[in-house]
Parts: structure tokens; sequence; C-alpha cells
């Protein structure tokens, strides 16, 4: 079927993402099971996907050679990932960037939960740093999903196990995270305040919360946030969002119609919401951990196919909220708020999503297909900027 000049694992990856490109759903979304998190392109190796694989195989979709033509964004320029400098041990091989974030001064961590792997690389695309936590911790299983700089100063690497490990900035293992981190179920968002805390939204089977941490994962504080009218489905689904500034923190549940404006001790501000007859409400909870399996996945699928679900919530710039949807047959789509709740822009119906925004860019994250050795090119990156109406 395919010209292994990669593993299968590879190509598997590459499928996983064309089955998720179809269906309208991100691959980073996360199930809960017992003893933790796996991911959906964990599950892909069961042996009932092995036969979606061989169905899916003919009905798969290119992505566009071209940048996208947005309304509201430009294109600025792609960055291709490489290793000039043999930083790397092992050929530079990614499978699936579940993870990416930007420093200021353009440096970009990048998780590949699939590969089990972390890279720190340079403006340009070139590798910097593999972040290795077997340098000070020999014999740990390296099972990475999110990476976060904290300032200038340090990294922040969250594994699924869930536990962590800290870095230089310029990628040295520092050791592990505080034991506070280790304790609680991993954290479905991470971003860092103007302090240079750590501020976490983390689901439970009850309850989800915000916690706020030093640079180690030592817990400062913690709030409950609201209720869900789906707690089921907000614990399952796993998406969203969380934004923290030098005043507020602003979250987006999988589910919920709005974005939540919260005080640092979690009291309600304001709902910020613009909705139009192109989002779909959930009408129905999922079932809960008693149930079977099967009946969870099955409610899982007809959520997200008949439902608009919240994948990602940026900063866009220090005044601006970029927040994005999934739709299933409506397609994906983005709108934009100020802080203080006003509309600004939208673009429902799309096909595109974007994996990171800050400081009025957003960063897009294209797969080639299969060059004409067979062979999976590694992702890139393609850059946007954004243009504010007029």
């Amino acid at each position: 079927m395919f010209v292994l000049g990669r593993s299968l694992f590879f190509h598997m990856g590459w499928l996983l993402r064309r089955m998720n490109d179809l269906r309208g759903i991100e691959a980073q979304q996360s199930w809960s099971l017992t003893g933790g998190h796996r991911t959906l392109g964990r599950r892909l190796f069961a042996p009932w996907s092995l036969v979606a694989l061989v169905v899916c195989v003919d009905i798969t979709v290119a992505q566009p050679a071209e940048p996208v033509e947005l309304e509201h964004f430009r294109f600025v320029k792609a960055i291709t990932l490489s290793d000039p400098e043999s930083v790397s041990s092992e050929p530079l091989l990614i499978a699936q960037i579940k993870s990416l974030d930007v420093a200021a001064d353009g440096r970009m961590l990048i998780v590949d939960m699939l590969g089990q792997q972390a890279f720190l690389f340079g403006p340009d695309g070139n590798l910097l740093s593999v972040l290795d936590p077997s340098v000070c911790h020999p014999g740990f299983e390296v099972r990475p999903v999110h990476a976060k700089f904290i300032g200038n100063q340090s990294i922040f690497l969250s594994n699924a196990s869930p536990w962590g490990y800290r870095f230089t900035s310029e990628g040295g293992c520092l050791g592990s995270v505080d034991p506070d981190y280790i304790m609680v179920v991993n954290a479905n968002a991470l971003d860092t305040d103007a302090q240079g805390d750590l501020i976490s939204f983390n689901r439970h089977l009850d309850k989800s919360v915000v916690r706020r941490m030093d640079a180690s994962g030592k817990l400062l504080q913690e709030y409950t946030l609201p209720a869900s009218d789906y707690p089921n489905a907000t614990y399952g689904i796993g998406t969203g969002g969380l934004v923290a500034d030098k005043t507020h923190h602003f979250y987006a549940g999988p589910v919920e119609p709005n974005i939540l404006k919260l005080t640092p001790d979690g009291a309600v501000v304001d709902r910020i919401a613009h909705r139009t007859s192109w989002f779909r409400d959930v009408s129905q909870d999922m079932p809960d951990r008693s149930n079977n399996l099967a009946a969870r996945m099955q409610a899982s699928g007809r959520l997200w196919a008949s439902s608009t679900v919240v994948t990602e919530l940026f900063e866009l710039t220090d005044q601006l909220l970029m927040i994005q949807y999934t739709n299933a047959d409506r397609g994906r789509g983005y709108q934009i708020f100020t802080k203080e709740g006003q509309f600004i822009a939208q673009e429902l119906g799309i096909q595109v999503s974007f994996k990171h925004g800050a400081g009025g860019l957003v960063y897009r994250v294209v797969q080639p297909d299969l060059d004409d050795r067979g062979e999976l090119p590694n992702p890139y990156i393609e850059v946007y900027q954004f243009n504010a109406p007029q």
C-alpha cells in the first residue's frame, strides 16, 4: 500500500490526521479512560481501528499546496522544520504536531505526541534542542503533551502520565516538576501570566478547576470553574482553551456557548459570545463513566457530528481574543473579540484551523502529502498576520 520510506507508524499518523480532517475533529482530542488519558491517535492502534485505516485510504484529502486565503489574515511566511546542524542524534521525523508554543523572539516549542518527542526550534525552523528528560531522569517514560515557555527563563513540559519536566530556555534538562503538579489530572490547557506563573485548566470527573502554579508546577492557588450543563462532554472531549493576562482569566469550555471572563480568584465578570445560525448547541450530555466504552464512544461521535465544539482559545494580541470552532459538516471557524467583550470579526465555514496565536500572528500546521518516493515529509508551519477590519 505504501513505499516504506518511513515506518508504518508515521504513515498511520498521517492517515489519522486525514481522517480527522474529514470529520472536522482535531487530532489532539483526548478521551478519559481508566488509568488516565489516552489520545485519539493512540486508540488508532486498536485492531478495529486498523480496519478504519484501510477503509479511509482511498478517501483521504490533500492539504492545499498554496497558502489559504482568509478574510482577516494575510499569509506572511512558511517555516520548514529541519536539523541542518545535526543537533539530534537521529533523523528529524515528526509524526504529528500536537502542541505549539511560540516565544516573543520567534523560537518555537513543538510536541509530537504520536512520536513521543518534543523539540525547541529557532525562528527560522532550525532545530536548537531536543527536550530529552532522560538526561536527568533516565528510565522515565516520555509521553509529552504540552510544552510552554515561561517567559525567557525556562520551559515547562507536561507529560501524559501525568507528570512533567523542566528545562532551561535553551533546552537543558533541569529535572522533574513539583509533586503538586504530579498529583493532579493533566492540564488540558496551559498559559502563563504576567508574573511568570503557570495557569492551567484541569478537568476532573466532578468539576473543572483553574490552577495557578509557579514555574516548577508548585500550586499557589486554585478555584473551581462554574459547573457545566454538560459535565461528561466537558470531561470526555477535553478541548477548549484558557488565556491569562495581567488582570483576568478567560476560559472557553469545549461545548459552552461563551467565553468566561474571570477574576484571578474565579469570579465571573462577563460571558463573551456572538452566536449565529452557523452554531449548533449541544442538546444532550454524553454518558458518564459508569457506561461502557462503546456507548461513550458512540455518544462522542454523535456529539461531534451534531454540535459546535470549541477547539482553541488564543490571546491574539494584548487586547484581542481568538476562539476556534469545529462544526462537523459545516466546517471550521473562528471569532475575534476584544477582552471587553466586543465582537470584532469572524470567518465561519472554512476548512483551516490554527495551532497557536500571539502577537497578532497565527500559526497553521500543514502536513504535506507523500512525496514521489512514497515518503512522508515533516509538517511545516505557515504564519499569518491579523488584519483588523476597517
